[in-house]
């Protein structure tokens, strides 16, 4: 099943599907088809919605990764029975569904023999969390027949530890009870009626390594369970040392500069002086002298300046991080970003594809619509932007919080508008920013410039505001 948008991963996803998200340089579904072939599982077909067209230009037929490929394609979100129907004329033997969008190393030899063993219906791989309160949570008698399911429960309903992966084993006349076209999903329609009908349905319990990659935080936690070797994936390229590096790569730092496992795509460049630990960098980068990166993923293409400091943070496709840039904990950057030399991101923000940060600005919040981040605020005596983009109410009350305090409380400012509606609202905006401040707000409404300069002469105004 390959049909996710990746809602939770974006910015990371938004010029590719989420099984084409990079885990160790390579897309998730293709560390899945590395596991189903290792057990012996070569002729697969994909169910696709979003961005069908990036994961068929990938993997094409599959004979490149040892593997027969078909596609079956959507026109509307049938969820996850509902997808799986259909492609039902591919399947008219036993089937194994799984995500294109989890990490996991189970032994699924051992999980088909245990649902020929049991006679089921429908088998259930299931794995044990310490919070299952994000995942369907499912009971099993000793013998591991199923008795009840419960989707995502509150924490006083969670009744057992054992919580569903996603990851099916069926025979092929379940899928007559899926109706055709409609949505249906498995753990929510199907698995209940098959409850409700009494027919052979079981869960086996699997040891290894299960991981859903839903947000951007455990994007990061799969790469570090990856680094310590929590998790068995293949990983591309030839070990020396610390250092996993492919075809192509050149790797020009002392060893005394890399700490934990470090692990560099083909046909990049790490130079002299630059620090690295227990990081991911992917094909074509370049790492300039004295850069710092620690605990950081870095996409295809990208470059890093000298100097520039990195840490827990994730880097898109073709981004230039400019020298003596210092990036704080937990920043998602997307593709094809600039940021400029010696500028400053603050943690726990997030630059939406092609944004721009100037030379030496200090980036206090996420770039969404953006197109730039600017280092002065001020031009001219005036601060402009896109309404309601860039200049926004949340930013107009900042910005009047921030001038009332510099006034002091106590003191009284003019403010006045055109007619604009929008000017209107930031108007309103930037009054309760100063009142916040505890300074008076002088409104005189829909007033030309030269009318409140002429107020401002009183000298009964510390300062003076026009919205246009």
């Amino acid at each position: 099943m390959a049909g996710g948008f990746g809602t939770r991963l974006r910015p990371l996803t938004c010029n590719i599907p989420k099984p084409m998200v990079p885990v160790v340089n390579k897309p998730m579904m293709e560390h899945i088809i590395d596991l189903l072939k290792s057990h012996g599982i070569a002729d697969l077909v994909a169910t696709l919605f979003y961005q069908p067209e990036i994961i068929i230009g990938h993997f094409g037929d599959g004979s490149a990764f040892g593997v027969k490929l078909q596609y079956r394609k959507t026109e509307a979100d049938l969820g996850t029975a509902g997808s799986v129907k259909n492609a039902g004329d591919f399947l008219d033997q036993r089937f194994l569904i799984i995500s294109g969008d989890v990490l996991t190393d189970f032994d699924l030899t051992r999980a088909i023999r245990f649902h020929q063993e049991r006679k089921s219906k429908a088998t259930v791989l299931l794995t044990r969390v310490a919070n299952p309160l994000q995942f369907g949570v499912i009971l099993t008698r000793d013998d591991g027949r199923i008795t009840r399911f419960l989707e995502k429960p509150s924490w006083g309903e969670v009744f057992s530890d054992t919580i569903n992966t996603g990851i099916y084993i069926l025979e092929p006349d379940v899928l007559d009870m899926v109706p055709q076209g409609e949505e249906f999903d498995f753990s929510r329609n199907l698995f209940p009626a098959m409850l409700d009908a009494e027919m052979p349905l079981f869960g086996y319990v699997s040891e290894g390594y299960w991981r859903d990659i839903g947000n951007l935080h455990e994007y990061q936690d799969a790469h570090f369970d990856v680094l310590r070797s929590v998790v068995k994936v293949r990983i591309a390229g030839k070990k020396t040392g610390k250092v996993f590096a492919g075809d192509g790569t050149r790797i020009e730092t002392d060893d005394k500069n890399v700490a934990g496992t470090v692990i560099v795509g083909r046909n990049s460049r790490i130079h002299s002086g630059a620090i690295l630990a227990n990081s991911v960098i992917g094909d074509d980068c370049e790492i300039l002298p004295g850069a710092v990166i620690s605990n950081s993923i870095i996409w295809s293409g990208s470059q890093i300046g000298s100097r520039a400091e990195l840490s827990y943070d994730v880097i898109g496709s073709k981004s230039i991080i400019g020298d003596r840039t210092t990036i704080a904990e937990n920043v998602f950057i997307s593709d094809q970003c600039v940021v400029g030399k010696k500028s400053q991101l603050l943690s726990n923000i997030k630059l939406w594809p092609e944004k721009v940060v100037e030379e030496g600005a200090i980036v206090t919040r996420s770039l969404v619509w953006e197109d730039q981040w600017q280092r002065e605020l001020f031009k001219n005596s005036t601060v402009t932007g896109i309404s309601n983009i860039e200049m926004n109410p949340e930013f107009a009350a900042k910005l009047g919080a921030a001038f009332g305090a510099y006034v002091g409380a106590g003191s009284t400012v003019v403010a006045s508008r055109d007619a604009d509606n929008v000017s209107r609202m930031i108007n309103r905006a930037l009054m309760c920013g100063l009142m916040s401040a505890g300074v008076h707000c002088n409104d005189l409404r829909a007033t030309s410039i030269p009318i409140v300069r002429h107020e401002l002469k009183s000298g009964k105004e510390k300062g003076g505001i026009h919205v246009r």
